[in-house]
């Protein structure tokens, strides 16, 4: 049986950000890995989960409301958002499927198209 060994994500409060890109502290070198960020004072509450290349945003970005529910979701590409975006600013989950698809499509949000890669 083989395992793939998936590098534990990153406190982006440990980052250092400079001119925009996001540096290792010790070695000031610009970040590539998994990154996440937690609501202050709250160690088990998740705010946000991202992927840098480079010290540059790069792939899937999730944020969440303290709730738990999605608050923005989506694509990015050297530091932009690119793609079908969700951007949802109700914290409170509806209370029905049809609500929730209701809700998922008015929080749609069309940004230019992820390159290839």
């Amino acid at each position: 049986m083989l395992s793939a060994c998936v590098a534990p994500a990153r406190n982006l409060e440990e980052l250092i950000i400079q001119d925009s890109t996001y540096l290792d502290p010790v070695s000031m070198v610009p970040y590539s890995g998994r990154v996440i960020r937690h609501f202050p004072g709250e160690d088990s509450l998740l705010q946000l989960e991202a992927t840098l290349r480079g010290g540059t945003w790069e792939g899937e970005l999730t944020v969440y409301h303290e709730s738990g529910r999605v608050r923005y979701q989506g694509e990015m590409s050297g530091g932009a958002q690119c793609g079908g975006w969700i951007e949802n600013e109700n914290a409170t989950e509806p209370e029905t499927v049809y609500q929730a698809i209701t809700e998922d499509l008015e929080s749609l949000v069309i940004y230019p198209e992820c390159p290839d890669g």
